[in-house]
């Protein structure tokens, strides 16, 4: 991170101003992005009173200048409550600043009794609540405290788990079509499960729950083409499966972007998790399969489902969740790694022409899709953070250093105090309004689409 620091003070008179129409490569791209990330997120704490543990949380619409906020116990949008506080987190790991780790504990600690609430329609939230929250607290502070979250976390998905149909139960209520559903989704929050294993308190045959869940979703809800459903339901008693849909998506049979994008990253988390050379081929026929439908479409941004006719509204959320999972992937893949760090770059690239750059504005991207026939284009919380992790990431691998892992505390996770003096100085000079809104990615190739 101090290299990234550097070159954006040196950088500061060759970019003040200057609009930039690339790919997003380089470290000081990165730098802008994240100055930008923490205007939004610095206006957006203004905005908001305190977070208690059943209110206060932003989900939506922040580009109105007011974010819609939710209850963590709501069974509508109470899974996004950890994404704010994973963002915070996430500055703080951009900057070192005690600032961003104090906002970070206070909208974290109201989340802990989320740890055990599977009486939730989908249980399975569980993971990206504190994954995203109590997860990149523990990685970054390693503060032993927050591994209790975790740990119950764990605890209370390994509970929900059904041996003869192999996997984790996702939607418990309020679905009446289904027995024992598995949503794609619940590759993303298997983490408690996958870190939990090898922890103590945790338990070992988490890691093969985790592992068993991850080959049932690949056998039930990834085609042959890489593209996925949503929903897979099974006969509880038997395991036999009963249906297949996707239930966010245009149709029963259609591919839902964001669904695909959560299957990209989660099966990359598997591989990463297990060494399980079978997770690591999902992850790239899902990869090729998202990236070929972006070349068809001419566009690195996706429609909100790629079945979709007409003119569909993008997804900014399923483009920022997907470089996410495409940088991860970069890292692991063989000879189509620096293929999918390009992708990555094009897609993050892209998203700079999507940036809430009006003067009330609290959101880092506009245009996400919430799902189904009836939605519309807002600016959606977990776009945000998946948005800032990608930035993260690819600052790790142009800067020649080792990503992160579930919740693994890592050397130097987080800046010294004298980097993060030289960032600010170099994101002073990078210009806050409207700096990179006419930014592109470079035009898709034509025989870009992987093999």
């Amino acid at each position: 991170m101090q290299r990234l620091a550097l070159l954006a003070c040196a950088s500061l008179t060759c970019l003040a101003g200057e609009a930039r129409a690339q790919a997003l490569d380089s470290l000081s791209g990165i730098a802008s992005d994240l100055s930008f990330v923490e205007q939004q997120v610095t206006n957006t704490l203004g905005s908001l009173g305190a977070p208690t543990p059943t209110s206060g949380y932003p989900v939506s619409g922040g580009q109105t200048g007011t974010w819609t906020t939710t209850s963590p116990a709501s069974n509508g949008s109470g899974w996004t409550s950890g994404f704010f506080p994973g963002e915070l987190w996430l500055l703080y790991q951009a900057t070192g600043s005690t600032y961003w780790s104090n906002e970070a504990v206070t909208w974290t600690t109201p989340l802990a009794a989320q740890a055990s609430s599977v009486s939730r329609v989908d249980p399975t939230d569980i993971g990206f609540i504190i994954g995203t929250s109590y997860g990149n607290a523990y990685r970054l502070t390693g503060d032993p405290s927050y591994q209790s979250a975790l740990i119950t976390a764990g605890n209370s998905m390994a509970g929900l788990y059904n041996p003869t149909v192999g996997a984790v139960r996702s939607w418990q209520s309020g679905f009446d079509f289904t027995q024992f559903a598995v949503i794609i989704d619940s590759m993303m929050t298997l983490g408690p499960l996958q870190w939990g294993a090898s922890q103590p308190g945790g338990q070992s045959n988490w890691a093969t729950m985790a592992s068993t869940h991850a080959t049932t979703v690949t056998n039930n809800l990834v085609r042959l083409d890489g593209s996925t459903f949503q929903v897979a339901d099974f006969n509880p008693t038997t395991g036999a499966l009963l249906s297949q849909t996707t239930f966010s998506g245009f149709s029963k049979d259609s591919t839902w972007a964001r669904g695909e994008a959560w299957a990209l990253y989660g099966f990359v988390q598997a591989y990463q998790a297990t060494d399980n050379p079978a997770f690591l081929s999902t992850a790239e026929e899902i990869a090729n399969y998202f990236v070929g439908q972006l070349v068809a479409e001419g566009s690195w941004i996706p429609p909100w489902d790629f079945d979709a006719p007409g003119t569909p509204p993008v997804d900014t959320s399923a483009a920022a969740i997907a470089a996410d999972g495409l940088v991860m992937l970069s890292t692991v893949a063989g000879t189509m790694s620096a293929a999918y760090l390009a992708d990555a770059e094009n897609i993050l690239g892209a998203l700079g022409g999507y940036f809430d750059t009006a003067p009330n504005g609290l959101a880092v991207l506009l245009d996400g899709y919430p799902g189904g026939l009836t939605s519309s284009n807002t600016a959606l919380i977990f776009g945000d953070y998946y948005f800032t992790e990608a930035l993260l990431r690819l600052q790790n691998v142009l800067d020649g250093e080792p990503g992160w892992v579930l919740y693994s505390p890592a050397l130097r996770a987080v800046p010294e105090t004298s980097t993060w003096a030289m960032m600010l100085i170099g994101f002073a000079g990078l210009g806050l309004a409207g700096y990179r809104t006419s930014r592109k990615a470079a035009p898709i190739a034509p025989d870009r689409a992987p093999a």
